[in-house]
């Protein structure tokens, strides 16, 4: 189950994204993410709780990056589960979200 909070308070604002993010909440995740980025701000996520991520939940990753580019904002990745990690590194995403994957 895929689940989304957000902590305004923090600068920049976070995005926490727990649980699973795969082909099966994707959908669900997709409409929680379009709704909080109606919100023009610079966002940091936070994905260290998230157990399960694949390539589905990292093209949709890569799609907030592109929408928060477009806009002109920021985007980085504050914490990230081992399974992000791995996930990043297979995809060779780290240039990306270099914060994530760092030792």
């Amino acid at each position: 189950m895929f689940q989304l909070t957000q902590d305004l308070d923090s600068q920049p604002a976070c995005l926490r994204l727990a649980g699973s993010l795969t082909i099966y909440e994707v959908r669900e995740a997709h409409a929680a993410l379009l709704d909080v980025l109606q919100q023009p701000r610079d966002w940091q996520l936070d994905l260290a709780e998230l157990d399960e991520i694949d390539s589905a939940g990292a093209q949709l990753l890569l799609a907030v990056q592109r929408h928060q580019r477009r806009a002109q904002l920021g985007l980085s990745v504050g914490e990230a589960s081992e399974s992000v990690i791995e996930l990043f590194q297979l995809l060779r995403l780290q240039s990306l979200y270099p914060a994530a994957v760092a030792s």
